[in-house]
């Protein structure tokens, strides 16, 4: 179902049915270091039984904090992939679909991955990435080339656009480390 023209955004795309999208960024949790064992290439990077357990921590920390998940995009590389199959495996209820993201990926530009979003259509998504890039592309939304934002690993930002992603329509609602949620 299209959405109605009479609300576009700044670049000619509308939010769903006029409603704010709502974006959680997840950073990645743990993973092994490039020359840890067998692992040279950095897109072969897989997550430590630390990572794995943060990565199942996340279902309790998103619970409460946002309403659902619609879709989860993940960066193609083996870490990001396996924070987001990990978050789905403990998600309850109807599980969000699953896609794959090249935008996501480490130097992507932040406008290609918001035409993505914008694309979809959809109310609450999840991006699971990398450091530095995931910084940027919520310091691109809130409209700020001098935002500092530092997310740990397996760390999360919610950002709602209220005209949908693009450059400067983004508001930081929260920002939480794994410190925060992860029992000691």
């Amino acid at each position: 179902m299209p959405w109605p023209a009479k609300k576009r955004g700044p670049r000619g795309d509308s939010p769903a049915e006029g409603k704010d999208v709502e974006l959680i960024m997840i950073r990645h949790a743990e993973a092994v270091s490039r020359g840890q064992g067998d692992v040279n290439a950095d897109a072969d990077r897989a997550l430590t039984e630390h990572g794995h357990a943060q990565a199942h921590a996340l279902v309790p920390a998103l619970q409460g904090r946002v309403a659902r998940l619609d879709v989860v995009l993940t960066s193609p590389l083996l870490r990001a992939r396996q924070t987001a199959e990990d978050l789905l495996e403990r998600w309850p209820g109807p599980k969000p679909e699953l896609r794959l993201c090249d935008e996501l990926a480490p130097d992507a530009k932040p406008g290609k991955l918001a035409r993505i979003l914008r694309k979809l259509r959809k109310e609450w998504v999840a991006l699971v990435g990398h450091q530095p890039d995931l910084s940027a592309h919520v310091a691109w939304l809130i409209g700020s080339k001098k935002a500092q934002l530092d997310l740990a690993k397996a760390g999360l930002a919610r950002i709602t656009c209220a005209e949908g992603p693009d450059k400067g329509t983004g508001i930081l609602v929260w920002l939480i480390t794994p410190e925060w949620f992860m029992e000691k």
